[in-house]
């Protein structure tokens, strides 16, 4: 007996699919594309900022809606426009999300935040105070670098942090600035 797959069953599997596979690929995606496309010899380490998931996880919601109208509205004039559109529109949160980073380097401190066309970037000897936030509940501890120009930028403590811990401790031992601790 043979089976007969209609094409809205396809793109009903393809939506599935993407439903399924949409949390297990926002654990590597955003911090795989910021290495990508932000990775330079001499940085210690890129972070990605956790609003930057919430973002991916719309961009991965349109593709989910694009083969899921395709499959309810029967691949139709209309359903074909409205996948495209969705296609399309996908592409816009994973547009700006790639934007956002922090990252901590031997020279420097760089961040760019959400939605933001301004890259901030600070030398070591810009930073005024660093204040390390212990953890609350369950979350990792936090350091906050403040800058001489009234910036900041915020870090987890996280398994990526410890890996520049010691780079961190060496550049303000440099610099004279000590981690006050709250």
């Amino acid at each position: 007996m043979e089976k007969y797959y209609r094409t809205k069953h396809i793109f009903l599997a393809i939506g599935i699919c993407i439903a399924i596979s949409s949390p297990f690929l926002l654990v590597f995606v955003p911090q795989t594309i910021a290495d990508i496309i932000y990775y330079t010899e001499g940085i210690g380490q890129i972070f990605v900022p956790k609003e930057n998931y919430v973002v991916y996880g719309v961009g991965f919601l349109f593709l989910f809606l694009a083969a899921m109208l395709l499959s309810l509205l029967d691949i139709k004039k209309v359903s074909i426009i409205l996948s495209i559109a969705c296609v399309c529109l996908s592409a816009i949160p994973f547009f700006i999300a790639s934007q956002s980073y922090k990252s901590i380097s031997e020279e420097s401190l760089s961040y760019r935040a959400l939605f933001s066309k301004r890259e901030y970037s600070y030398s070591w000897d810009e930073i005024e105070r660093v204040i390390h936030y212990k953890a609350e509940d369950g979350d990792f501890p936090e350091y906050e670098f403040l800058f001489k120009d009234g910036n900041h930028v915020m870090f987890k403590a996280n398994r990526y942090f410890q890996e520049v811990i010691p780079l961190l401790y060496y550049k303000l031992e440099e610099i004279n600035v000590r981690i006050e601790r709250q």
